[in-house]
């Protein structure tokens, strides 16, 4: 999926750049430039969080409305008393 020989896009020539297939769509995104790798695996994570909510709803809905109701109810998680974020999902 990256690509150190692709040119990167304007928007991202100064930070890290990765390309990620997230909910049938290949999308390049932006990132902390040498946390590449880590911003891959919270897209994985939050493309299962999306397919869960896909999953628990009673009618099909758009990707982005799945995606935006995995990140509601991430952060609503965070929010919680005695939630602690984790360091590493590995």
């Amino acid at each position: 999926m990256a690509s150190q020989n692709r040119k990167k896009l304007a928007a991202f020539e100064d930070m890290g750049q990765i390309e990620v297939d997230f909910l049938g769509e290949h999308i390049v995104i932006g990132c902390i430039e040498g946390e590449e790798e880590r911003t891959r695996q919270l897209v994985k994570r939050l493309e299962i969080d999306a397919g869960e909510v896909t999953k628990a709803v009673s009618a099909p809905i758009d990707p982005i409305q799945a995606m935006l109701m995995a990140i509601i109810l991430n952060y609503d998680l965070l929010e919680q008393p005695g939630h602690h974020a984790v360091a590493d999902d590995s």
